[in-house]
């Protein structure tokens, strides 16, 4: 088991450092010389020169990229090309929008999906099956944006039930941050929630089928002990599958559900980073803060199986001894 934990960190760790070098190599690649942007078209060579020296970036390649990942692990992201803002604090006022928009989504994707992908595997052929399996078609069939789009239209400006853009901190007014929250989370989380839906619907039909859920039906255990002690359990492992790389996307997909409805968060603080000030220190550290939320969560995904799965949980056993 120590053996399957340290093969999943250290492949995580080597994810993120081809991530880094990847991102790093791109940024450096983009046509353009971001001192001539940051000091404008009309400055002079000598002081486009001079900006680079104050900046860094008339060193070589090799060490700029040692220079930023080894004051990003001793927690220094470094500043902000444009207007010279330590990243540090640009994170500390972004970060928790992100976070709690990404958290209250998977909760209401686990909350969800999984009853009714239960009732919809349980009821084949009935009205519930039917009516959730065309709420995954739609749900599917909708882009993001889309949906942000008619939620803002539909419930905000001509119901007029929640504010249509902007953030208030939780800590402030929580009732007016969960005003706020509601259409950003449900346009984040409606995509998620059918894919995840249609995944337990799968699963929990192929795992009703099997024998020993028969023979626990035989035994006259309940039918709730059978379905989630004996089904439910051992169709977990592609249900968190699925919910882990659903889980990344909606991290990632912040980009877009924050720029629709103005929501002040890391999303929002990439576009504005790329369309807006050009600064590719900033869209690097944005783009890695993405990439160590998908990796992380993909790594809790891979620990839970051997908690799902003595199979697996003894394989690891077996392989490290």
């Amino acid at each position: 088991m120590l053996s399957y934990i340290t093969t999943r960190l250290l492949s995580s760790l080597f994810i993120l450092w081809v991530i880094s070098v990847l991102v790093f190599a791109l940024m450096n690649a983009l046509p353009g010389d971001p001192a001539a942007g940051i000091v404008g078209v009309e400055a002079t060579p000598e002081l486009i020169e001079a900006t680079k020296r104050r900046l860094g970036l008339d060193k070589p390649l090799v060490e700029r990229y040692g220079n930023w990942i080894w004051s990003a692990l001793q927690g220094d992201l470094g500043t902000s090309l444009v207007n010279e803002v330590s990243i540090n604090e640009l994170f500390s006022r972004r970060v928790p929008a992100t976070m709690q928009l990404g958290i209250l989504s998977l909760i209401v994707v686990i909350s969800v999906a999984i009853p009714v992908g239960v009732v919809a595997a349980l009821r084949p052929g009935s009205k519930t099956e039917v009516g959730a399996s065309s709420l995954m078609i739609i749900g599917n069939s909708i882009p993001e944006f889309l949906t942000g789009i008619a939620l803002i239209v539909v419930l905000g400006l001509e119901l007029g039930w929640f504010p249509i853009f902007g953030y208030v901190p939780f800590w402030e007014d929580p009732a007016e941050n969960m005003r706020h929250m509601a259409l950003p989370v449900i346009a984040v989380s409606l995509t998620a929630t059918t894919l995840l839906m249609r995944q337990t619907r799968s699963a929990m039909i192929n795992v009703l089928n099997d024998d020993y859920i028969r023979t626990a039906r035989a035994k006259g255990l309940r039918e709730r002990v059978v379905v989630v002690r004996h089904g439910l359990r051992n169709a977990l492992i592609p249900i968190i599958t699925v919910f882990g790389f659903q889980a990344g996307l909606i991290f990632s997909g912040a980009v877009i559900t924050e720029t629709v409805f103005a929501v002040p968060g890391m999303g929002r603080l990439f576009v504005d980073a790329v369309v807006n000030q050009q600064d590719f220190l900033v869209v690097q550290s944005v783009t890695m803060f993405f990439a160590i939320a998908v990796v992380l969560v993909n790594l809790v995904v891979d620990l839970t199986y051997p908690l799902l799965d003595p199979r697996i949980r003894m394989g690891a056993e077996g392989g490290g001894e």
